[in-house]
């Protein structure tokens, strides 16, 4: 299928449920467990963010560095609970996708595989950074490589991270190129969620994961992972 059917799939698993997928998009958002993102993503450099503000009032200053640290606190929580909280939502995503009955809850519905959960999330990210060590192309590569494992570990509870990885890494040979294709055709709808300085993504990001969750139903059908638990 092209990306356009998948889009189109994703319209219809949307349809009649939208505002729950809405909710849950962004609750998955909140705790960074999205499959894909469309939020706009800021990177400061604190050294300047002190100077900056160092001309500022000193409670303005102070106000300043307890919201940061109150950042930073967050920060760690969600890299804690995202992994295990992708997974639910990656659940949420297949039961939407299947027209099955689906509730907020599915997202918090996996906290028995906590530590699956956060291993898949954490290694996703190292692999994934090491290989953009070598240069971008690499890391965007096997970025999309190991993107399925969420969706594989949800149907499969059986599965330890490592295993769904490698599954992913099986499941995606050959078919990279489609998901990076998928994800290129809402650049448009990207550059329109750009002019709401990222409040588009609050409707953007449930029908880019139910895409996504498309894109892993046809795929699961054409291609067995099972020989990677042998890896």
């Amino acid at each position: 299928m092209r990306a356009t059917d998948y889009r189109r799939i994703a319209r219809e698993s949307l349809a009649g449920n939208y505002w729950q997928s809405v909710l849950s998009a962004f609750v998955a958002a909140f705790f960074g467990a999205l499959m894909v993102s469309s939020s706009i993503t800021l990177d400061f450099d604190l050294e300047k963010l002190r100077e900056y503000f160092a001309q500022f009032p000193r409670i303005i200053t102070l106000v300043a560095g307890i919201t940061g640290s109150i950042s930073s606190a967050l920060s760690f929580v969600f890299l804690i609970l995202g992994g295990v909280i992708q997974l639910g939502y990656a659940q949420y995503l297949l039961k939407q996708h299947d027209h099955q009955e689906r509730r907020i809850n599915d997202l918090f519905s996996q906290f028995d595989r906590f530590g699956q959960g956060f291993l898949q999330h954490f290694l996703r990210g190292l692999f994934t950074a090491l290989w953009s060590l070598l240069f971008v192309i690499p890391g965007i590569i096997k970025a999309l490589s190991y993107s399925m494992t969420p969706f594989i570990m949800a149907e499969n509870p059986q599965m330890t991270a490592r295993e769904a990885i490698n599954a992913s890494k099986v499941l995606m040979d050959g078919h990279k190129w489609e998901l990076f294709c998928l994800g290129f055709s809402f650049i448009g709808w990207n550059l329109l969620n750009m002019l709401t300085a990222g409040i588009g993504s609050l409707f953007l990001n449930p029908y880019t994961n139910a895409a996504y969750a498309a894109f892993y139903r046809d795929i699961s059908k054409k291609t067995t992972y099972q020989e990677s638990l042998n890896f």
